[in-house]
């Protein structure tokens, strides 16, 4: 059945904005190689350093998509989010090709409560984007499943694969 690509896109963001509320998070965005293609919630809403923090995850999308790999290779990755204040981060990394980011008090409360939501938002992103279906090695769904990679950064900016 076909889907119009603007009531996807609402889809995706009204799921992006479900997760950040579960999180009570007060930023979050859905990012590819080249930066931020959705965010949470809209500028009107936003605190004084969203701004910032928005640039700080524009700037190194490329690097956040990466983290799985990094981690799973036990090789030495910088600290991307550790100088960013009080918050903590929920990064859900679809396929190496886009991510869920979500700035908020407690990442680990949200990785446990959102697998719901979270489902639900991958099966959006993959029928907005079919692009995101494909692995960074070329693979589609017909040979494997999706890879949905979540990583929690706490205060101290250690980060954990779940």
């Amino acid at each position: 059945m076909f889907e119009s690509r603007e009531r996807l896109a609402r889809e995706v963001a009204e799921a992006l904005a479900v997760v950040r509320s579960l999180g009570r998070g007060r930023y979050a965005c859905i990012l590819e190689r080249e930066g931020i293609v959705l965010e949470d919630p809209d500028p009107a809403e936003r605190s004084p350093a969203d701004p910032a923090l928005r640039a700080l995850l524009a700037g190194r999308s490329r690097a956040l998509l990466a983290i799985p790999e990094g981690l799973a290779s036990d090789t030495p990755m910088d600290d991307l989010l550790g100088d960013w204040g009080d918050d903590e981060f929920f990064l859900a990394i679809l396929n190496g090709k886009v991510a869920l980011v979500v700035a908020c008090p407690d990442a680990e409360k949200l990785r446990i409560e959102a697998e719901r939501p979270l489902a639900a938002l991958v099966d959006r992103l993959f029928r907005w984007k079919p692009a995101y279906r494909i692995d960074p090695q070329g693979r589609g769904l017909f040979v494997s499943g999706p890879r949905l990679d979540v990583v929690v950064v706490g205060r101290s900016g250690s980060g954990d694969a779940g």
